[in-house]
């Protein structure tokens, strides 16, 4: 056990600077990715305590010679301040996870329907659980040290937890299933990066009593902000429209049978000092499943996937409503591959 504990202890000293790490990292998003920013901090935060709790628990745990699950029964003494350490980190830090998934299913509902409020709404889905638990995490630190009963009451709790921090997992999954049936394929938002190591490390602790659940959390979180933030390194800056690095990203996708783009509208402006500008005014226009793509200093390629001239010709119109700027549109041939009516019209 003392083993375990000393694996455990190393693996939550990870989990603390990578946290420490992706705090430091989250800086370098733009100012426009403020909500993002936001999102990611609070879920940060959340996790960096966690941290702090599992190694201290571990740190406890070690100073008691090391401690099993069978072994928090026999523990009744309230005097021993590392006993009460080690129960209250160990239920706090079941709280907090709970929390984290609870976000994790807000964030899901703001980054892929553009809800913030769809997790309010589902009261009974969403909020009851973090009440129960709040209420169980209160009560069942000093139980845990008051009597035999008072342990089976905080082993309930531990059930009862995971439990919730299951429900919060199906139904996250749920979401997603909900939105790839609606949208198809997920473009930089790979939620497998984030459920594979948090779920691994929920298995590793719960099962095999090895601490990895605050490293787990914080691979999850740091992979699925990599994940999301990976779009950064196709777009420009200034306009946030994709450069042309994205083309070859694109053509992956194609290649996967992800992407599949049958028109194009091309906006040529008078000058490059313009873009900026023109970008603000174009974003507005354009509806969503839309490939703004930089062609040069001034030209702008749309990549879509409607097949149809009227549409287009519509949203052109608009634009030229509000932006003195040449535009045009056309439509993938029927003998031309994905590839080749980009390569045509880049």
């Amino acid at each position: 056990m003392v083993a375990k504990l000393y694996v455990s202890y190393v693996a939550d000293f990870i989990a603390v600077v990578l946290m420490i790490w992706q705090l430091f990292r989250m800086r370098n998003l733009p100012a426009q990715k403020g909500p993002l920013k936001q999102y990611f901090l609070r879920f940060s935060l959340v996790v960096f305590i966690i941290s702090i709790l599992h190694l201290l628990g571990s740190y406890a745990a070690l100073q008691m010679g090391g401690m099993s699950a069978e072994d928090y029964g026999k523990l009744y003494d309230p005097n021993e301040p590392w006993v009460w350490v080690v129960a209250a980190a160990y239920i706090i830090d079941i709280f907090l996870t709970t929390v984290f998934l609870y976000m994790w299913i807000s964030f899901l509902s703001w980054s892929l329907f553009e809800d913030r409020d769809f997790i309010r709404r589902k009261f009974w889905l969403g909020f009851t659980p973090l009440i129960i638990s709040a209420v169980v995490t209160g009560v069942a630190i000093p139980m845990a040290l008051l009597s035999e009963q008072g342990f089976v009451f905080y082993v309930v709790a531990v059930v009862v937890f995971f439990i919730i921090r299951i429900l919060y997992f199906l139904f996250g999954l749920w979401l997603l299933r909900e939105y790839k049936r609606q949208n198809g394929y997920l473009r930089f938002f790979n939620p497998w990066v984030f459920f594979i190591p948090v779920f691994a490390g929920f298995i590793l602790q719960d099962v095999f009593e090895l601490g990895f659940s605050a490293l787990g959390a914080t691979l999850g979180l740091v992979l699925i902000y990599s994940s999301i933030t990976d779009e950064q390194n196709y777009m420009d800056y200034r306009t946030e429209f994709y450069t042309m690095k994205f083309v070859g990203y694109l053509k992956k996708l194609i290649d996967k049978k992800r992407y599949e783009p049958w028109s194009a509208m091309v906006f040529t402006l008078n000058s490059a000092g313009e873009m900026q500008k023109f970008s603000g005014l174009l974003k507005k226009q354009l509806p969503k499943n839309c490939e703004p793509i930089l062609h040069g200093d001034h030209e702008i390629v749309v990549l879509t996937s409607v097949n149809e001239r009227g549409p287009l010709s519509m949203v052109i119109e608009d634009v030229k409503a509000v932006a003195e700027v040449e535009a045009d549109c056309c439509l993938r041939k029927k003998t031309e591959t994905a590839v080749e009516f980009m390569e045509r019209v880049l």
